[in-house]
Formats: structure tokens, C-alpha cells, sequence
């Protein structure tokens, strides 16, 4: 089903369709106007339409030092690393290593772990929280099952059997986080700014370091998903989350304030 759905996103519609059609999509959908630039018959699939860039000079960068939000969406959970080095994400129990299967577990104890669900009508491309070099990426395969809040049970658990990019990264201040990207229904491929070939296939593990590490600045864009799905960032215990369970944000807007 995804892959059929991954080829009709991205079959090519003519431009004397495109008006009409990605307006009434819109309309459909609930896609907010305000990210949307330029005129729609740009767009020549509906990939195009999804992985849309925001319109220039919207969402300014808050002038303070917050962590910012990686996506749009709603901030369907926050937890804890255990001393026993696991977590809980919607209900379901994870170990440390599970997630982050090539990192060192040790730079992750005491830190917190904020789930974010992209819904279908969410602007659906993903930024940096804050200033970062990307020391490597990890390829997982797995499945496509929804990610929807409303249609996940305990037993599915797709943060570990869902396709995933895993990026482990340090900021300005040499502290590990981590940025888990994860596939969903429909939602078999992710595009990265910085690596064009990254996340475009997913037919066995692997793990790229990049030397040197990959700098990127405070809210760049560093990709996208190409329909809704979920992001999970693991960032240290000492930024104070701003929002709480349930409630929206968008990408670039603060998400955890830096104490440090």
C-alpha cells in the first residue's frame, strides 16, 4: 500500500490541473495557507505539494538560546532516560538500546525524550534545534504501520520496528542528542538536506560517519518527510520543556529552554 501510494504522490499531474486540484486538497486536508509560498502550480506532483518550503521570512528564529522545535505537530509525549537506560514513548517500554542501537548509551542517561506526531496537514519538513554537527547516520529497515496517535497500541511498538533514520549529533556545547525520524503509513521515504542519498532506501542496516562532522545552524532546514509521520529528539535533562503533552507546536518555535 505505501508503495503504490509513494507512486501516485509522485505522478506527474498537468499544469492546467494543478490549481484546482492541490486548492481543493488543501481544503480537504486542512493545510494552513501560511505555509504555503509561491502559486500552486508549481507543485507538479503532490510530494511537491507535501515537502513544501515555508514562504520566505515566515517563522523567524526566536532571539534567545531555546532549543527549537524540529517539526511541526503535537508533542504526543515526554520522558525520561532510566537508570536502567530505557524509556517510555505513548506506553510502550523501550531500552536505550533499542533506539539509538549504534551510539554510546552512556552519553544518553538522565536524558529527555520528546515524541513529535506530524499529522497529514502538518507543514512537513524538519529542522535543526539548535546548533549541531552531525557526527553520523544510521539506516533502519521495518515496517510502515500508522503512527497516529489514535491508532497505535502498546504491542505495535513503531519507534523500534518502524523504518528509521537515526542521527546522533553534538551542539556548540559538545552535548550528544540524537534525532530519530521515523517511516509510517504511506511515508516509506525521508529527503535530507545534507545527504541527498539518505533515507531513500531502506533495504538493510546501515551507518555512514561523516568526518568531518556537519555543521548546521540553529533552525536550517534538514529535510523532510514526504507525508506525516513522527520525530523523536533526545535532548540533555538540563533544558527545560516549554509545552506540555497534547499541545501543538511548529518547526522553529522554542520547544526546550537552555539553561547552560
Amino acid at each position: 500500500m505505501s508503495k503504490a501510494t509513494g507512486l501516485i504522490s509522485r505522478a506527474y499531474i498537468p499544469r492546467f490541473l494543478r490549481r484546482p486540484l492541490w486548492s481543493y486538497l488543501i481544503k480537504l486536508i486542512g493545510i494552513e495557507g501560511n505555509t504555503i509560498s509561491g502559486d500552486l502550480i508549481q507543485h507538479k506532483n503532490f510530494t511537491s505539494l507535501f515537502t513544501r518550503h515555508l514562504p520566505e521570512n515566515s517563522r523567524p528564529i526566536p532571539e534567545n538560546d531555546d532549543w527549537l522545535s524540529p517539526s511541526d505537530g503535537v508533542l504526543v509525549e515526554h520522558s525520561s532516560v532510566t537508570a536502567e537506560l530505557s524509556l517510555t514513548l505513548k506506553g510502550t517500554p523501550y531500552s536505550l538500546r533499542e533506539l539509538l542501537p549504534f551510539s554510546p548509551l552512556e552519553n544518553y542517561y538522565g536524558y529527555q525524550a520528546l515524541q513529535i506526531y506530524l499529522a497529514p496537514y502538518n507543514y512537513h519538513r524538519f529542522h535543526a534545534p539548535c546548533e549541531l554537527n552531525v557526527i553520523s547516520a544510521t539506516t533502519e529497515p521495518g515496517d510502515l504501520q500508522p503512527v497516529a496517535p489514535k491508532l497505535i497500541r502498546r504491542s505495535m511498538r513503531i519507534i523500534k520496528k518502524n523504518r528509521r533514520i537515526i542521527l546522533h549529533c553534538k551542539d556548540k556545547n559538545n552535548r550528544s542528542l540524537a534525532l530519530i525520524y521515523v517511516g509510517a503509513l504511506n511515508v516509506g521515504r525521508m529527503q535530507f538536506t545534507f545527504d541527498k542519498t539518505l533515507g531513500q532506501s531502506f533495504k538493510q542496516y546501515s551507518t555512514r560517519e561523516y568526518d568531518p562532522p556537519i555543521k548546521i545552524a540553529r533552525g536550517d532546514d534538514m529535510g523532510c518527510f514526504e507525508m506525516g509521520s513522527t520525530v523523536v529528539l533526545l535532548a540533555p535533562p538540563e533544558l527545560d520543556c516549554k509545552i506540555k503533552i497534547n499541545e501543538t507546536t511548529t518547526a522553529k518555535a522554542s520547544l526546550l529552554t537552555n539553561e547552560s
